[in-house]
């Protein structure tokens, strides 16, 4: 059977702790505990054999069947296969009350977890930090595959939707052939449903949050046709992440710049700036407590009841934001065959350290904002709605963006940026928005990457930039050079030595059963505004394109 071809979302839905009866409420702190136990004990020897374990090309994948065996004995066999009697970790009588497929389940998870490390520590070494191995109260959950569990709906009083799960105790021990059921109320609202029909549920995870609340994760395994081939014209939106200006996109086809459109998040940017200060007040006040040695107890609780609240505030304008994004693209696709090119903030940080003369406040903006959250979660998205993502010839690709907003994106010249959102080309004398320029050269970096785009007839614009892209990028003094080498054409990159066209990001996949971005409505604190240009060398002055709109889908200016 061939394998099913989709993505995953995960739903997150809480459980209705205080209605369970005091049995259930027992065994799933059981059944949790003793799996987090199991996980670990799994990890502990992966740590343990990790040299005999790692295999592919990278050693970033972990032999299963090697685990097992090291694990699991083996009394029941098919015809021809061999017996294990005796292993030198006996799961089975180190938790003899945990069924065999408990086992299994945490060696997947335990796998999954620490094949996720691997790939982090490839990234970045000994920063890197490794899964929970140790005796710790933190807790980790398995995921229950479907065989064991059933979601099912019962119009009672106490809940609509329950979680029917098989007793993961070995009822062999007590001479039974069948397993006990839990019942798990849960509260889906029309959200959560809504997601669920979406595809089909492969896996579950029950666990708690850090404030003790119980919460049940679905994954959905959703299936993707993908795009289907049409006629239309060929065309690549370019995508530029800032701070003030959330998104800038310009959509580049081979006769002209069609349009350039912002996505402004002002509200976002005020609140998170009140809690930067608010956030920095505290710290001040506290350490200079501290240092006079006067209580700072009320202090501290103060910043610990703030903690989350930033990083909520974030996440729910960066939906809103991903979900604009997208119902943008899927406007364009009815019009384009498009291709889709986001700029990777390679170093960001390393340029916003102390030393670099930037400023505090300019360290602390660059340093708390979320773009590879947004590009990841772009992906994710458009991945869920049939886009290739990934392989050779990908319709999204997260490309350099290194000097794509200082150099002009008509003649290729190095320009100035007498301001933040101002660019001025002394060579051609263009002058428009710095992030509009950088996203228009995004895009051509797309249609460097990509050959099959190279063959696509059309006016001067496409042939410019490629002939751009095969220039050398001008030179600039470094301390040290970076090491790798790029993605971009041989003949001239166009971006820094050393940078990759492709942003990794290792977390724990779901793709282990079978195969989120949560969407979101949308918000009004996020304006829009579009810039239509009727021909490439028609730019509008710096100060007359952005104008701010509170509509869904933002306004052209004529």
């Amino acid at each position: 059977m061939a394998r099913s071809k989709g993505v995953t979302v995960a739903v997150k839905v809480p459980i209705k702790w205080e209605v369970m009866t005091g049995r259930t409420r027992q065994r799933l702190r059981q059944i949790v505990g003793r799996d987090t136990r199991v996980v670990r004990a799994y990890l502990g020897i992966i740590e343990q054999y990790e040299d005999d374990l790692l295999t592919g090309k990278d050693r970033t994948r972990l032999d299963e069947g090697r685990l097992d065996r090291l694990t699991m004995t083996a009394l029941k066999v098919k015809a021809g296969c061999e017996r294990r009697v005796t292993v030198p970790h006996d799961f089975k009588a180190r938790f003899p009350r945990a069924s065999p497929n408990e086992i299994a389940e945490c060696r997947k998870t335990a796998v999954a977890l620490y094949e996720s490390y691997l790939k982090l520590r490839a990234k970045k070494g000994r920063d890197a930090s490794r899964p929970k191995s140790v005796n710790t109260s933190g807790r980790i959950p398995r995921w229950i595959y479907a065989q064991r569990f059933k979601l099912v709906e019962r119009k009672t009083v106490v809940a609509r939707w329950w979680v029917d799960l098989r007793d993961s105790l070995d009822s062999s021990l007590e001479g039974r052939a069948v397993h006990d059921r839990l019942n798990i109320p849960l509260k889906i609202s029309p959200f959560h449903e809504e997601q669920i029909q979406r595809g089909k549920v492969k896996a579950l995870q029950i666990f708690t949050d850090r404030s003790g609340k119980w919460w049940a994760t679905f994954a959905v395994r959703i299936p993707t046709n993908g795009i289907q081939e049409n006629d239309l014209p060929v065309a690549i939106l370019g995508i530029d992440l800032g701070i003030r200006k959330a998104v800038c996109t310009s959509l580049l086809t081979p006769e002209k710049t069609r349009e350039s459109r912002f996505f402004v998040q002002r509200e976002k940017v005020s609140r998170i700036s009140r809690y930067d200060d608010l956030v920095a007040t505290l710290q001040h006040e506290m350490h200079t407590r501290k240092n006079k040695g006067i209580a700072y107890d009320h202090v501290a609780k103060k910043l610990r009841a703030i903690r989350f609240k930033r990083e909520n505030i974030s996440r729910e304008y960066d939906r809103v934001l991903v979900r604009q994004l997208i119902n943008y693209i899927t406007d364009l696709s009815q019009k384009y065959t498009l291709y889709i090119a986001i700029g990777r903030l390679k170093n960001i940080t390393m340029r916003a350290r102390r030393g670099t003369n930037k400023g505090i406040r300019f360290r602390a903006m660059v340093n708390s904002w979320s773009f590879a959250r947004i590009t990841q979660s772009l992906k994710h998205g458009l991945a869920q709605i049939g886009w290739v993502v990934d392989g050779k010839e990908p319709r999204f690709r997260v490309v350099p963006e290194a000097w794509t907003s200082i150099i002009c994106w008509k003649c290729g010249i190095k320009g100035r940026r007498p301001m933040q959102d101002y660019f001025h080309c002394p060579s051609c004398g263009q002058k428009t928005n710095a992030d509009r320029n950088g996203s228009v050269n995004i895009a051509a970096r797309m249609l460097t990457l990509t050959k099959s785009l190279h063959s696509v007839g059309g006016l001067g614009l496409w042939a410019r930039a490629l002939d751009r892209a095969r220039r050398a990028r001008p030179k600039a003094q470094r301390k040290s050079s970076s090491k790798g080498k790029s993605l971009l054409l041989a003949k001239g990159s166009a971006s820094e030595p050393g940078e990759s066209a492709v942003a990794h990001f290792a977390q724990t996949s779901l793709t282990s059963f079978s195969d989120g971005v949560g969407e979101s409505e949308d918000d009004p604190a996020v304006g829009r505004t579009v810039e239509t240009l009727a021909v490439a060398g028609s730019d509008a002055p710096a100060i007359g394109q952005e104008e701010e709109a509170r509509s869904g889908g933002g306004i052209p200016s004529r």
